[in-house]
């Protein structure tokens, strides 16, 4: 039915069966914990013939995007997109302008990459797409079905899985710290946890996991990616723009929630 909403993880597990939600969880938990320490393992492999290195990482690319897609149970949140109106309509299409501002920034930093070489633009892009497929499948994808699964019975179970999502995505680029100083780790790490809350709020938004990976791969392709530091060292600067950005996408976020919530109990009462 069209005015019937339900979380999309409802098609493939008995969400009222606990036995069977622990085990998917547990499965998901395994799964994702494989497929990021094999990412990170091939990413970080010194080969010195780089043709031979690029086709590696487009098998492993290959490879890793059918195991996710198998695994990870659904790409939607909600069987359906949810119709935002009212206030949810009103802070989503606010949502939309931050998201369009963002963009129009990504666009602008490409710019300098088109100066390079043809063959760095390539390794660029290659490097950017294998980024936002390893890591949406990862964190919007099987880490938040999982924890989507594991907050099932609490009333904000978005809310608090696009937080713990975003709070792993941030911390998992702890692993720079081997190629950039401290400081320029911890900025990245502010910049990731506001930028996962952001993918995690446009997942909800088109209740697609494709839209994620896009944005993902524009914000990744630029010159900054073929270089060896991908921090922000300018920590005051940081905090000063992207604390307003997490506080606003956490409302966002917190009124599509309820809003599922509005719409779940206006069924009830049908």
């Amino acid at each position: 039915m069209k005015d019937n909403y339900y979380l999309a993880l409802a098609d493939d597990v008995e969400l009222g069966n606990k036995i069977i939600i622990k085990r998917t969880i547990a499965k998901l938990f395994m799964v994702a914990t494989i497929l990021l320490i094999s990412g990170l393992c091939v990413v970080r492999l010194n080969i010195g013939n780089k043709q031979i290195y690029k086709l590696m990482l487009i098998a492993f690319l290959t490879i890793y995007t059918y195991t996710a897609k198998h695994f990870i149970l659904t790409t939607k949140t909600f069987n359906q997109k949810l119709r935002l109106k009212g206030t949810s309509g009103k802070i989503t299409f606010a949502y939309l302008i931050l998201l369009i501002f963002l963009i129009s920034i990504e666009l602008m930093n490409m710019f300098p990459l088109f100066k390079l070489q043809f063959s760095k633009i390539l390794f660029a892009a290659l490097s950017a797409l294998i980024s936002a497929v390893f890591e949406e499948f990862i964190f919007r994808g099987i880490l938040f079905n999982a924890f989507l699964l594991l907050f099932c019975e609490e009333k904000y179970d978005i809310l608090c899985t696009s937080i713990v999502c975003s709070i792993l995505f941030s911390l998992i680029h702890m692993n720079n710290l081997t190629s950039q100083s401290f400081i320029s780790t911890v900025g990245q790490m502010i910049f990731t946890l506001a930028f996962g809350l952001i993918l995690s709020c446009l997942r909800l938004w088109s209740n697609r996991l494709a839209w994620c990976i896009a944005l993902h791969f524009l914000q990744d392709f630029s010159p900054k990616i073929i270089s060896t530091n991908y921090g922000i060292s300018k920590i005051g600067l940081v905090i000063l723009l992207y604390f307003p950005i997490i506080i606003f996408v956490l409302i966002c976020i917190w009124i599509i929630n309820k809003r599922y919530l509005e719409l779940r109990k206006k069924e009830t009462v049908k």
